[in-house]
């Protein structure tokens, strides 16, 4: 067990905190990985799936190590709760599956990321954005924040429909594949950003024939007008068949 461990993560289980973090990370990768493909399937269990990551990844780890870490992990749990709230605003087709409609990306929605981001980041440094400790952060640290907040916040853009949301996801992790390859070079955790990159392009994929919001709206407006219209058609035949027969 020892040389797996060794193997995948270049650690041993010696109880020590940087094992025990490295694991809690793991664990919450794997979790993300599972909800992507819940919600591939427009399944709400993935909402509750990606709740139970961020509780097992950043929350347990401010909790047993650094209280400060809770200025960065409770933003990022609310997250998937809104991605919850928001996916429950799609019609439920069975016990857990939604409905959803595509909505295209804005520009305020855009931005609204791109700060969002910034926010994410910003949290995560905690008190070194206050002493000027964030200047030396090298760019792989750099890289690695924002690719951990895309992570996660990609999913706002799948819980409003937004199919594009799965192409950030897979850049994420793309992203923090590379810098752990770069800088510690662990199988275990290679393979599951890998994953996590597969399943947002199969969630990307499953996404093409979603009904585009508004659409079916526009449907039932225009049965409604031609059947008025229809009714004014036949009024007028009767009428007119009314002065023929008179």
């Amino acid at each position: 067990m020892d040389s797996i461990l060794e193997t995948l993560f270049m650690t041993t289980a010696d109880g020590s905190s940087s094992y025990v973090q490295i694991l809690l990370s793991a664990a919450s990768m794997l979790l993300v990985f599972v909800s992507a493909i819940l919600l591939a399937h427009r399944n709400d269990l993935g909402w509750w799936t990606l709740i139970l990551s961020v509780f097992v990844g950043p929350m347990i780890s401010a909790l047993q190590y650094d209280l400060m870490g809770l200025i960065y992990a409770i933003p990022l749990l609310l997250l998937p709760i809104f991605g919850l709230w928001r996916f429950s605003q799609f019609k439920l087709r069975g016990k857990f599956t939604r409905e959803v409609t595509k909505t295209s990306v804005t520009l305020w929605s855009g931005i609204g990321m791109v700060v969002g981001l910034i926010l994410l980041v910003a949290l995560r440094f905690g008190p070194f954005l206050f002493n000027s400790g964030f200047l030396s952060a090298t760019p792989e640290v750099w890289v690695m924040y924002f690719a951990d907040a895309a992570i996660f916040a990609s999913f706002v853009m799948v819980a409003r429909g937004v199919r594009e949301g799965w192409l950030l996801l897979a850049v994420a992790a793309i992203a923090d594949l590379v810098v752990y390859f770069l800088i510690s070079p662990m199988l275990g955790m290679l393979g599951l950003y890998v994953f996590i990159a597969l399943s947002a392009l199969y969630g990307y994929f499953l996404w093409r024939n979603l009904p585009v919001a508004g659409s079916e709206v526009e449907g039932v407006e225009l049965s409604e007008e031609e059947l008025a219209l229809q009714k004014a058609k036949q009024a007028t035949l009767d009428k007119l068949n009314t002065k023929t027969e008179n």
